[in-house]
């Protein structure tokens, strides 16, 4: 429910901003907009390691929630809400927050061996 608002409100903030050759307005907001939704809510606005950056670029890609190709950017955010064990991933470009996608908790899990170099056998034939 909560992650649905912050869409919706991302959403609108999308639709206020002036779209430009660069930027289209359907895909990026000025990044005090979910920043400031997040820290309301006494969320984590937490800083994802370039590693991470890359592994979610190809999560992005091939998820068929998510526009066709890469997302915007150089960089993203994990934003999370007190309480969620999931979150919301931003991709952001300069002072903008671009192409929002669902992290689920399991994504979560997987981030966190990309950020510390853990590899996963898990299913690995004997």
């Amino acid at each position: 429910m909560i992650k649905a608002a912050l869409i919706g409100m991302f959403a609108l903030g999308c639709l206020a901003a002036p779209a430009s050759a660069e930027e289209p307005a359907s895909r990026c907001v000025d990044i005090s907009v979910p920043k400031s939704l997040i820290s309301a809510r006494n969320g984590r606005w937490i800083e994802l390691t370039s590693d991470q950056w890359q592994f979610l670029r190809g999560i992005y890609a091939m998820n068929p929630e998510t526009p066709p190709g890469l997302p915007y950017g150089d960089h993203a955010i994990l934003a999370q809400l007190a309480g969620d064990k999931g979150g919301m991933v931003f991709f952001v470009d300069g002072d903008k927050a671009c192409t929002p996608m669902s992290a689920p908790a399991e994504l979560l899990d997987m981030m966190r061996d990309v950020a510390t170099g853990r590899i996963n056998h898990q299913g690995a034939g004997t």
